[in-house]
């Protein structure tokens, strides 16, 4: 005789824990971001170390050359490469800063496509523009480490270096330029990997392109510049990004490959490029909300 089965009804309790607004579900994201992007050394943290060191080393450079032995031997000379140190080292954030954008960047939405995590975010009610406002703002979070405090940390030093509360006074200005070159550097290695990695479902092609794009068309636009001595060295966002912060410090000196781009191309080139990444980005995002991996309003 088989034993007759019993149901058990366990009942059923409304969920009474906390409950999220929509309208902070891509501050969960963010989060999420940050916390995945630190967990590797090779991703963020080796990157970030090689922030901190340019860091060190520019401002060792302000420390010796404003003392009084060095400038009283250098006289302008010397004055001219310590204030040359802040601006020249937007160059090596900038190489720290794509670092992070190849190895976490490239790899968000391709990434996210591949494993099947679209399914996991807009089944949950997530929102294409809440997915997108995460992930970039994420994406700063991190970069602001590298493209923001560096530079910030350089322009306090060097207000610290002053003689008297005159030249305090001076050097003030440095500060909001520092702040200004900083965002536009995240804003930049924020959003352009991110639409690369949107157009993609594979994170290997979407790293390719990026790098392909930010190393090799860049390295040939950047020269065709050099040689022509036209705006056209303002599409690599490397050089772009130096022209700008030579144009903010004022630097006339060992300016290198930006030297041949009006401040006004690159800066130019770079809204255009973060304008351009967002709107792909967003695009890319809703159509796969659209494709059926959701649905979730």
């Amino acid at each position: 005789m088989k034993p007759t089965g019993t149901i058990h009804d366990l009942g059923y309790k409304r969920y009474g824990g906390a409950r999220l607004s929509s309208a902070t579900r891509w501050l969960v994201i963010l989060r999420n971001q940050i916390a995945t992007g630190w967990q590797t050394w090779w991703r963020f943290k080796a990157s970030l170390g090689l922030a901190v060191l340019t860091t060190f080393i520019a401002g060792g450079v302000m420390f010796i050359l404003r003392d009084k032995g060095i400038r009283d031997f250098g006289g302008n000379f010397a004055a001219t490469m310590a204030d040359a140190a802040l601006p020249k080292s937007i160059e090596w954030y900038t190489r720290a800063a794509f670092l992070v954008s190849l190895t976490i960047g490239s790899r968000v939405v391709a990434g996210d496509v591949q494993s099947g995590a679209f399914t996991f975010y807009f089944a949950r009610s997530v929102r294409p523009r809440d997915y997108v406002l995460g992930k970039l703002g994420g994406m700063a979070g991190l970069l602001m480490l590298i493209m923001l405090a560096g530079p910030l940390v350089l322009a306090l030093s060097r207000l610290g270096l002053s003689d008297n509360t005159e030249q305090l006074v001076d050097s003030l200005h440095l500060i909001p330029k520092a702040i200004a070159i900083g965002l536009i550097g995240t804003v930049v290695f924020a959003a352009v990997p991110l639409a690369f990695s949107s157009m993609f479902s594979n994170v290997r092609y979407a790293m390719a392109l990026w790098a392909a794009y930010y190393l090799v068309f860049g390295l040939m636009v950047s020269l065709l510049g050099r040689e022509s001595q036209s705006w056209i060295g303002a599409l690599d966002l490397a050089t772009a990004l130096e022209a700008v912060a030579m144009k903010l410090f004022d630097l006339q000196l060992f300016r290198g490959r930006a030297g041949w781009v009006p401040w006004d191309a690159a800066l130019a080139s770079l809204a255009i490029h973060a304008v351009l990444a967002i709107a792909i980005l967003s695009v890319q995002v809703r159509r796969a909300y659209g494709s059926g991996v959701g649905g979730a309003s």
